[in-house]
């Protein structure tokens, strides 16, 4: 089957047609003509739509589900369907599944039910067996299975020493990389939400960002002494960010993402307790949120992730010092970011963020807007206004903070796997 998407607006940094209106032909799963005002035979199907864009397929990096042992909360079908509506082509995903993606096993299992699915996903690895923080588990073997990172998920790793131990296995293998999620629990036990003047008459236990960078400071020590590659997992205070900064230019494989959320809200959006918006970091101060988007645009914080994390509601829906932490985005993420800017530089700081460098810090498959390229593409206008609503969620779960929000940008589909999904 042929598509011609029609003038639509490139985005591609990497492209010469960046930020040019183009027509965009495909067939056989490949990109064979971009030029202006081509003429479509009537066997192609053409899409159209004003304000519209396209650019490489978006990459989730850190996604969790709940497929296998958690399948009340998330199965990989629905969050196959959530990717696809919001955009991505390609997830990575999260090990802390039951049990656990901690052996070859686990990583064959996804990667076989990755086929019958329409968008790539992308095992990441445990380092520790059942994320126990315990037992190294089978990094090695899981790599040669598939896996593309290797992590322990929101927990990360308290052990120095267990850290330092995976770093250097992960040495062992140039195309894998360690994603830590740096956090000092000790400084802050049972915390519910961010320490700061808005939040301290809440009558919640309180996270002061101290618990983060003081942890990023020894995370990005043991990697620096042991010369591998770590991705620093969800920053969200100024001073990780600052610290971040100081050590790119010395520590070359050091990496950063930043969670949609920490962009967009603030702990003041917590004073009526949505629990929906109880995460994992926790949302931090105006300050914090300027830093991060600073980070973002001076090339500090490489990546955006969803930080997608269903949870069913047994789980969720229940007073906010009582609920789970996390919330289901992947459908909304895009929107979310592009409600703060959405003009040139910013679409193109996100395609960067969510296309370009995760499939280079990942070691993914390009998927440029090349005559010849392997068509792998997101087609979205960011204009659209839409209310999400329960009846258009396609995750299995339901805990998102924008249930029932007019969001401005909607993807209108995705070329994945060789076929189009139209999602708008």
């Amino acid at each position: 089957m042929e598509i011609l998407f029609q003038n639509v607006c490139i985005i591609d940094p990497r492209s010469v047609h960046h930020l040019k209106m183009r027509d965009v032909l495909i067939s056989n799963g490949k990109i064979i003509k971009i030029g202006s005002k081509l003429n479509p035979t009537s066997t192609v199907k053409v899409l159209f739509a004003k304000n519209s864009y396209l650019s490489p397929g978006w990459v989730d990096i850190a996604c969790y589900g709940g497929e296998p042992g958690y399948e009340e909360r998330e199965t990989l079908d629905c969050l196959s369907n959530a990717a696809i509506h919001g955009g991505y082509t390609r997830i990575a995903y999260m090990p802390n599944t039951f049990p656990a993606i901690h052996s070859k096993s686990e990583v064959h299992f996804l990667m076989n039910r990755q086929k019958e699915l329409a968008i790539h996903i992308h095992p990441i690895g445990a380092i520790s067996k059942s994320n126990e923080a315990i037992e190294m588990a089978e990094i090695l073997q899981m790599q040669k299975a598939g896996a593309v990172a290797f992590s322990d998920g929101n927990s990360g790793i308290r052990s120095s020493g267990l850290l330092r131990r995976a770093l250097e296995y992960i040495q062992l293998i140039p195309s894998a990389i360690l994603i830590q999620h740096s956090y000092d629990s000790d400084l802050s036990p049972n915390a519910q939400v961010h320490e700061s003047v808005e939040t301290n008459s809440l009558g919640l236990k309180t996270s002061p960002s101290l618990a983060e960078f003081s942890a990023v400071q020894r995370d990005i020590s043991i990697l620096e002494y042991t010369q591998s590659r770590m991705l620093l997992n969800k920053i969200s205070c100024s001073e990780s960010v600052q610290m971040v900064r100081k050590y790119k230019k010395s520590v070359p494989n050091l990496f950063a993402t930043v969670s949609v959320f920490n962009l967009v809200y603030q702990d003041s959006d917590l004073t009526e307790f949505p629990s929906s918006l109880k995460l994992i970091p926790p949302i931090r101060s105006k300050s914090d949120l300027t830093a991060l988007w600073k980070g973002l645009k001076d090339q500090t914080i490489d990546i955006i992730v969803s930080d997608h994390f269903p949870l069913n509601p047994e789980l969720k829906d229940l007073e906010f010092q009582n609920a789970g932490f996390g919330a289901i985005s992947l459908e909304t993420a895009f929107s979310l970011f592009n409600s703060q800017n959405s003009d040139a530089d910013s679409l193109t700081l996100w395609v960067s963020k969510c296309s370009l460098n995760p499939r280079k810090i990942f070691s993914l498959p390009e998927a440029g807007i090349v005559e010849g390229s392997d068509a792998e593409l997101t087609w979205f206008d960011p204009t659209i206004k839409w209310k999400y609503n329960l009846e258009k969620i396609k995750s299995l779960a339901k805990n998102s903070p924008c249930i029932n929000q007019e969001l401005t940008g909607k993807v209108l589909g995705v070329f994945s796997k060789n076929k189009f999904h139209l999602t708008h």
